[in-house]
């Protein structure tokens, strides 16, 4: 199992901003360079077996 700088938990701010990046590609929108941190932040919520189960088909779809 991955250890986690928060624990295994999702946090209120995981739960609020992982649906919003999880968007990004779907709706084609590029962050800036600048925005690395977040978005391997992201990754680290996307590979997480908690978030994978709560996807809807549709949101699964989004992303392949």
């Amino acid at each position: 199992r991955q250890a986690y700088l928060f624990g295994e938990d999702f946090s209120l701010l995981d739960v609020a901003m992982a649906p919003l990046l999880w968007r990004l590609d779907h709706y084609d929108i590029k962050l800036p360079k600048t925005a690395a941190p977040l978005m391997k932040y992201a990754e680290r919520i996307f590979s997480r077996q908690g978030f994978i189960d709560a996807l809807t088909p549709s949101e699964k779809a989004m992303r392949k």
